[in-house]
């Protein structure tokens, strides 16, 4: 499948396990190490402050004054003007909170104005309102297809009826990409990177890095996970967070521990708390 690279907004989908976040969440790492890293927002359905729009423009202008420092004064003076700004339409906010601010800030000659910028939003399936979503989708296009930033955004969700709609729509075509994660996709090899890519870090980073041997774990164990995510990311990446964790807290996690430590080749004895 070709991407656009020109296009303002890649939507990366797949059905639930295939990696989005995962993929999303390295994505915005790896932007936010080279500065590129503008504003994410994460939808989740679980929780009461990420399942819908309220907080999204909000959160994005925050990041916004926190990425790009001089962009604070604009924002701080849109909501002492309208202290009502947050009860007001996504699109008003958008405008007054986001678009002006970076437009005043690249008509005055700011040094970020050739810099490259990414906008991720993850999950976006799991936010209440199908006409919201498709909505979200609409504005961005609208908002920024004629900016002069160098701006890309990644929306991963997964392929609902009603947002294939909204993708396949005319109007949006030559401002939209599409990456899909399908069956077709083997997954196995990414995973396996990423694994590799995770214990290395874990390695290096951990409480307790001084303890772990550089040839852990053996090429065989990395293997073995990679073939137990069974092409699912959501496995590899659940098993990365619970390996990398407190390793006081997983001795007292139960089972999973044991399979965890036993898979890894790790005693659990070896350390105590004192």
């Amino acid at each position: 499948m070709k991407i656009e690279f020109d296009a303002l907004i890649l939507w990366l989908y797949g059905a639930a396990g295939a990696g989005k976040s995962a993929i999303a969440h390295s994505i915005a790492e790896i932007c936010e190490e080279r500065g590129w890293l503008l504003a994410t927002f994460f939808f989740w359905k679980s929780a009461a402050e990420r399942n819908n729009i309220t907080r999204f423009i909000a959160t994005v202008a925050y990041q916004l004054a926190r990425a790009i420092p001089t962009s604070r004064p604009y924002i701080e003076a849109a909501v002492e003007a309208n202290p009502m700004i947050f009860h007001q339409s996504v699109d008003v906010q958008l405008a007054k909170l986001v678009i002006d601010p970076l437009q005043h800030l690249h008509s005055i000659g700011s040094a970020f104005k050739d810099s490259p910028f990414v906008i991720i939003i993850d999950g976006l399936d799991e936010c209440q309102g199908m006409g919201v979503q498709s909505g979200l989708v609409k504005l961005l296009v609208t908002a920024f297809c004629h900016s002069p930033l160098r701006l890309r955004i990644l929306i991963a969700s997964r392929p609902e009826i009603y947002l294939q709609s909204t993708f396949n729509s005319s109007t949006l075509q030559p401002r939209l990409s599409r990456l899909a994660l399908s069956d077709e996709y083997s997954a196995e090899e990414d995973i396996h990177r990423f694994l590799e890519d995770s214990f290395d870090k874990i390695r290096r980073e951990h409480p307790l890095a001084s303890y772990i041997p550089s040839s852990w774990p053996s090429a065989k164990i990395i293997h073995q996970l990679a073939l137990k995510s069974s092409g699912q990311f959501i496995f590899a990446s659940t098993s990365i967070k619970y390996i990398g964790g407190d390793p006081y807290e997983l001795q007292r996690a139960g089972w999973m521990s044991s399979v965890a430590f036993s898979l890894l080749g790790v005693r659990r004895t070896c350390h105590t708390r004192t």
